[in-house]
């Protein structure tokens, strides 16, 4: 007898527990609808309740707790604990017993609320039938669907234009090929020099050194290109001694002569040999030209001789 006694004196505070009861607020529902499954239990006197949030299994056929628990405990001796739980089998679907885990005075134990049943009933189709396939339907012109596309038009057109100027300005800054002029001929270059001179007049303005500096620098330039005489850089006697090398007329080196030594009084002594010498230096010196002009460049010699004459007369 007392064998017996002492495990009912152990278990007592959980027989004291009662059980714990599940209920739903609807029975009767349709495929997918939702009920509301709670809990009531007592959790007076220091009771703890372990598994809280694990109450329900992880997965159930057909069950699946949507949201919860929500508690009460404003009451502990009528705690609840509240589920939204949807079904998605047709037919009688039970809901099962649920464990709950208590802990009272360092002791454990575990209860197990009831079961109940939830009938769920299909959805019945629409006794109209399915409708038929509607025409496809053409959604009306409008102008304002188009304005999200005008800022990449403007975009696209305002790279056109930068493109069309770019090319432009390289365009234009291309850089001209560059025209080689042809060298003149010596005779070319003397004839052309001495006009320049003839047109500036400078010893009918007096400036008669001036007038003879660069009638000799023209005769020395000329004797460079066309014999090879290093002539600015010699004295008149040096150029002279050259210019006899060259097998040139007597007369030629005669009037060539008195031409340099009329240059030099001028220049270095400062003499005075008259107007008429004056005006008939830059045609002595034509006439050097022209009567040294190579063989092969007699082509051109005639038109320098009339532009010759014409200047003289």
């Amino acid at each position: 007898m007392k064998g017996i006694f002492l495990p009912l004196v152990f278990f007592l505070p959980f027989v004291c527990l009662s059980q714990a009861t599940l209920s739903a607020d609807k029975t009767e529902i349709k495929i997918g609808d939702q009920i509301k499954a709670t809990i009531l239990i007592n959790l007076s006197e220091g009771r703890e309740l372990l598994n809280a949030d694990h109450i329900w299994p992880d997965s159930m056929k057909g069950i699946v707790v949507v949201d919860g628990p929500s508690w009460n405990k404003e009451k502990p001796e009528s705690t609840t604990a509240t589920w939204s739980v949807a079904l998605f089998d047709t037919g009688v679907v039970n809901i099962p017993s649920l464990p709950l885990v208590i802990q009272k005075q360092g002791m454990t134990d575990t209860l197990f609320t009831n079961a109940f049943a939830v009938k769920v009933m299909p959805v019945e189709p629409d006794s109209t039938g399915l409708s038929g396939i509607k025409d496809i339907y053409e959604q009306p012109f409008s102008p304002g669907y188009y304005k999200k596309y005008i800022p990449h038009v403007i975009g696209f057109l305002l790279f056109i234009a930068a493109l069309i100027f770019w090319l432009r300005q390289r365009k234009s800054k291309r850089v001209a090929p560059e025209v080689v002029a042809i060298p003149l001929l010596p005779h070319e270059w003397a004839s052309k020099a001495l006009d320049e001179l003839a047109e500036r007049k400078l010893w009918q303005r007096g400036e008669i050194k001036e007038h003879y500096t660069f009638l000799t620098d023209i005769l020395r330039e000329y004797l460079e290109r066309r014999f090879a005489i290093h002539a600015r850089e010699q004295t008149s006697d040096e150029i002279l001694v050259q210019l006899r090398k060259q097998h040139l007329s007597n007369p030629l080196l005669a009037d060539t002569e008195e031409l340099l030594s009329v240059a030099d009084l001028i220049k270095f002594a400062k003499a005075d040999p008259g107007m008429d010498i004056h005006a008939a230096t830059i045609e002595r010196v034509r006439k050097f030209v022209i009567e040294t002009i190579p063989a092969f460049q007699q082509d051109t010699t005639s038109e320098v001789k009339e532009e010759g004459d014409e200047t003289v007369q």
